[in-house]
């Protein structure tokens, strides 16, 4: 398995079976590693509900 660029990294929308929207995405640092972002849609725009920074990711 290949280790992601900021070019790869992107994210995704998913629609649980009950609640709203939700979002992750994955934005590149300064350090090499990426942000994990996770947000909620709530009728009108994205709030964001997590962060976490991430060392490494690779596709799986």
């Amino acid at each position: 398995m290949t280790e992601l660029t900021a070019a790869d990294a992107k994210g995704f929308v998913y629609e649980p079976v009950r609640g709203p929207k939700r979002k992750i995405e994955f934005e590149p640092r300064w350090d090499g590693g990426f942000e994990r972002v996770e947000a909620v849609w709530n009728g009108c725009q994205w709030r964001v509900t997590g962060r976490e920074v991430l060392t490494t990711m690779r596709r799986i």
